[in-house]
């Protein structure tokens, strides 16, 4: 694994490129390479099996966005557009070409952004338990929402979670929730033209329904949504198999 670390003003980036393939194979023209955007208060570490599972197929770029992690935190609260800019100013500095961008809850955000500024940068993506309900972007009603998707979160979700919320403080997650919770997702993403998307969570996933999901799919011609059986809004964490294969069927790249 190769870690990158890059300072954009007072904003710090973290990225981990991990691959498991031959090197005559990690050198073909054609390697698709996944970008995996966390969310709200974790950090890369949650994305750790997901990138195992991908690593044989691929170059894997592992995000830790400014204040997450054991990164500092800026000293301006930083939006959606902000980390947009910021994931993007990173992969441009990586040479990365048409990534497959995977982002997670706030991170479902920041690639919805990337991709609305820049509508031809990447040919697919994957939203995983993309967030705000719109009409319920007040704090206690998502608060409430993630409550009822927690009680469906495995020991082992729960652990990695609060351990992650543990390393970013809970100044930074304070920080930066109003912003997630006020960005307009389904405006944004009318603007995308990556095709296809897929929006992806767990049956249980309270914070990111069935129904908002269909919603957000309407808007995108080519897109559909994938309901992982048994899984909640960690998804990415615990059901890292079942999303390897959504993703490399997005690719186009045969397991066999």
């Amino acid at each position: 694994m190769t870690v990158h670390e890059f300072q954009f003003a007072d904003a710090r980036v973290r990225v981990y490129e991990l691959w498991t393939m031959r090197p005559e194979e990690a050198e073909r023209p054609d390697l698709t390479t996944f970008a995996l955007v966390h969310g709200l208060g974790v950090s890369s570490r949650f994305f750790v099996p997901l990138a195992d599972a991908l690593a044989p197929y691929g170059r894997v770029l592992l995000f830790d966005l400014p204040g997450f992690n054991d990164l500092p935190r800026p000293t301006r609260k930083l939006s959606i557009v902000d980390f947009a800019d910021i994931v993007k100013r990173a992969l441009d500095e990586l040479d990365v070409v048409d990534p497959l961008l995977v982002g997670h809850s706030m991170g479902a955000q920041v690639v919805t952004e990337v991709l609305a500024q820049y509508p031809r940068y990447s040919s697919a993506a994957m939203l995983v338990g993309p967030v705000v309900v719109a009409g319920e972007r007040r704090l206690p009603t998502v608060a409430r929402r993630f409550l009822a998707a927690s009680r469906h979160e495995p020991l082992g979700n729960s652990l990695a979670a609060t351990g992650s919320y543990l390393r970013a403080g809970l100044r930074w997650i304070c920080d930066t929730a109003p912003k997630v919770i006020a960005y307009p997702i389904e405006r944004r993403l009318a603007l995308v033209r990556a095709r296809p998307v897929v929006l992806v969570s767990g049956e249980y996933d309270r914070v990111s329904p069935l129904q908002w999901r269909e919603r957000l799919a309407a808007q995108l011609p080519g897109a559909w949504v994938v309901t992982i059986p048994g899984a909640a809004h960690g998804v990415v964490y615990d059901h890292q198999f079942e999303l390897r294969d959504e993703l490399l069927a997005l690719a186009g790249i045969g397991t066999g």
